[in-house]
Formats: C-alpha cells, structure tokens, sequence
C-alpha cells in the first residue's frame, strides 16, 4: 500500500458514520430545500448501553406554522429513549431486504453496520419522504481542524457526461468546490466539481459550513465512494471533507436546541 493510500485509509477509518449526532432536516414543500429542525443523538452510557435523543432547534420550534415530526408533537421537549425512536429507526433497510449487501456497499458500509451507521450514512433517505439526516461535522476548538462526511445532493440534475463521469471516479479522487452565486434557488448554493463538470451540490444545511471551511484556507475533498449510474442518484456520490475553520457554526445561535433554552 502507497504512503498516500494509508493516508486515504487513516482519514476515512472513523467517518461521521460513527458521529453521536444527527442533523434531523426537512424539504420546504415550496422551494424544495432541506432546511434543518432538529437533532437525533446517540450516547453511550457508563452501563455500555446506547440512549437515544431527539430535539427541535429553538429557531423553529417558535415558528408559529411549524408541523412536528410524527412522535415528537411538544416543540420544547427533550427526547430520550433506549432504542431508535420509530420515526428513525423505520429509515433503515430491513436486514431480511435481499438488496441490502449492495446498498451497504454503496454507503461504503460493513455488512455488520448496525441501524445508526447505516442512518447516519444514508441519511435516512426515502423517495418521496421530506426528512433526510445529515452527520454534524466533526471539530478541534483548540486547532480548527474539522472534517465532514456526507452525500452529495443534486446529482440527478448533473448532465449525461458528468453522470458517465462520476461513475469512473476512484476512491480517494481529490475534488473541488466551486461557489454558485447565482443558483436560482440558493445563492449560497456549492457545486462539487472537478475541471468543469458539476458533479453535484453540497447539502443546503451544511452550506454556511462549508463556506467557513473554504474561507478559512486550503481544504481538501475527496471521493469516498463514486456508484454506478443505475444506483440512486442519492448515494451516487459519497465525500469526505477536511481542512480548518476559525468558528464553528454549529456554535451559533442558530443551532441552538430548543430544549437547552429555559421554559417559557
């Protein structure tokens, strides 16, 4: 194995598919843009067991129209559970699914992945269905340093070459990222690229993320996993990005929980 190739394999070893939290967003019915409501974490307990968690963002949860998840009706509350909540736990394919070795391997998963893995790499992702989970970046205050693990969106809209294209991509294929101004539906908006061919978009809940890490100097991303064209145009494109931002937005206000805000 390349020197390169172990760095490949030491920074893939402990992807966000390990991540204790879950960004929990939802598609505008309107704009079709996945905006993020909430938090699903998973801790582990000094017993060895696993507790599950579930929270709204304070931002939303005082959005007057706001329709909660089925399962989780009070905005303030603070989930908490011994197993996945039903909401989540129904997102993963069933082991008895004659599919789900192929669908592992596109998720660059483990045949013994257990339901959180498997949540946390596909996103809980089902066709027609507004939720979709995002893994929270991973961050070091006292360096910077910050990694992200994610699919990218929009594939289904890249053109026939960048689709034949994608499909011959290799693992550890270094990409770039090319800021879309004037995306009509998100002037925020980030193409993964390479040379000219767009070969998807970064994820609408990690843009200002995203935006912080290129701001803050060289980045660095890279193919995790590149499927076929018959594959979903969800999992065709598997990333995983590295490098440094000065402050973290997941800090911010914005992300607050509405659960750790005093009682009204």
């Amino acid at each position: 194995m390349l020197s390169t190739d172990l760095a490949l394999s030491s920074a893939y070893a402990d992807p966000t598919t390990s991540a204790s939290r879950l960004i929990v967003t939802r598609r505008d019915a309107m704009d079709r843009t996945y905006r993020a409501i909430g938090y699903l974490d998973r801790q582990r307990e000094v017993s060895g067991n696993h507790v599950y968690t579930f929270s709204y963002l304070a931002q939303v949860a005082d959005q007057e129209r706001f329709v909660p998840i089925i399962g989780f009706r009070d905005l303030h509350r603070h989930y908490r559970s011994t197993r996945l909540f039903p909401s989540f736990s129904e997102r993963v394919m069933s082991a008895k699914r004659p599919d789900r070795p192929e669908y592992l391997a596109a998720l660059d998963l483990d045949a013994d992945a257990d339901a959180w893995e498997i949540l946390s790499a596909s996103g809980g992702h089902r066709e027609g269905d507004p939720i979709e989970l995002v893994s929270l970046p991973s961050y070091e205050p006292t360096t910077g340093m910050t990694s992200a693990h994610f699919l990218a969106h929009g594939v289904r809209y890249c053109d026939d070459e960048a689709s034949a294209y994608l499909t011959q991509l290799q693992r550890g294929h270094k990409l770039t990222l090319r800021f879309d101004p004037t995306n009509p539906k998100d002037a925020n908006a980030i193409q993964v690229v390479d040379g000219s061919l767009c070969l998807g978009f970064v994820p609408s809940p990690l843009l200002d993320y995203v935006h912080s890490v290129v701001d803050s100097g060289a980045y660095e991303l890279r193919v995790v996993r590149a499927n076929p064209a018959e594959t979903h145009p969800h999992l065709r494109l598997l990333l995983h990005l590295r490098g440094h931002c000065e402050d973290f937005v997941f800090d911010g206000p914005a992300w607050r929980s509405a659960s750790d805000l005093p009682a009204k």
